[in-house]
């Protein structure tokens, strides 16, 4: 006996877009689970940033207070300049030595990507296929 090909028609249409929806939610999923871990790793880059600052910080800190009365009387004694004068000649170092560790700090912060490139993509263009099929 031979099947109604009309009757089938519709049956095996929605069959297909029970498929489509279901495959279609799997790859949401899927996608918003590689979102996730992509930013989990950038974020785990934002705190190694965050470190190369409060270390920079840290050490221009310590590094001015520490240093700087050692620095300050030996550039005295050699120079014979006034204190006045080597106390900004050590704040001068130091500044720049600090001011060198916090633009890697910023560097290091810049290039940070979030939302990470490769997922929103993906997810756009998996997007702009559900659309499609859709319509």
């Amino acid at each position: 006996m031979r099947k109604n090909p009309s009757k089938d028609a519709p049956a095996d249409l929605v069959a297909l877009l029970r498929e489509i929806v279901s495959g279609s939610e799997i790859l949401a999923s899927q996608q918003l689970e590689l979102l996730r871990c992509e930013l989990r790793a950038e974020l785990g880059r934002a705190g190694e940033a965050v470190v190369f600052l409060g270390v920079g910080a840290s050490l221009v800190a310590t590094g001015g207070v520490i240093s700087a009365v050692a620095l300050v009387h030996a550039i005295h004694r050699v120079t014979r300049l006034p204190f006045w004068c080597c106390y900004g000649l050590c704040g001068g170092l130091l500044g720049a030595a600090g001011a060198g560790l916090l633009a890697t700090g910023k560097e290091r912060v810049v290039s940070l990507r979030l939302p990470p490139p490769h997922t929103t993509s993906a997810l756009r263009e998996n997007f702009e296929w559900l659309k499609e099929q859709v319509s």
